[in-house]
């Protein structure tokens, strides 16, 4: 593959990108869940686009920030930043298309993520990421997150906890 063109990283626009973020977000979902299914024996159902929707605005500003990842104009990977509390981010739903892996499109989006925590003047930033996710682990550890506990207010049910490293970064 030749050169790309410059990554883009850029508010999702309410009603303009809602469907492209709603297939990478269900691309993601999609794959984990199949990962799961397959490494660990773990089921659970399908991603629903209209569930994954109705809570893109959990995302947006105020509440967060929701992010696109575009290479020339097409949209390769999504990421968001919701607030746990006044102090405390959490980052969500990151994922880049995996044709578009290795081009530092995740690198740009989680970067912009923990931009958008400091110019909030929050004080740490959680995430947590599947155990066989281990190229996000790279990335997460890259950019001094460390492992912790599971957290109040993370989305991971208890029973699935098993399966997922939870980290954290103080900004």
């Amino acid at each position: 593959m030749g050169g790309i063109s410059r990554v883009v990283i850029r508010d999702a626009v309410p009603g303009r990108d809602d469907d492209d973020v709603v297939r990478l977000m269900g691309e993601y979902m999609s794959w984990a869940h199949e990962t799961l299914a397959r490494e660990y024996g773990v089921q659970e159902p399908p991603a629903d686009p209209a569930e994954i929707g109705a809570h893109l605005d959990g995302y947006r500003h105020p509440k967060g920030r929701l992010l696109l990842a575009e290479v020339d104009g097409g949209a390769v990977g999504v990421g968001a930043l919701r607030m746990l509390d006044t102090d405390i981010a959490e980052v969500k739903r990151m994922y880049v298309d995996p044709h578009w892996r290795r081009h530092h499109v995740g690198s740009a989006m989680l970067d912009a993520l923990l931009a958008e925590a400091r110019a909030r003047e929050t004080r740490t930033v959680r995430l947590d990421t599947c155990r066989f996710m281990t190229s996000a682990q790279a990335l997460y550890r890259s950019r001094r997150f460390v492992e912790r506990q599971p957290y109040e207010g993370t989305e991971i049910p208890k029973r699935l906890q098993q399966h997922w490293i939870f980290f954290e970064r103080d900004l």
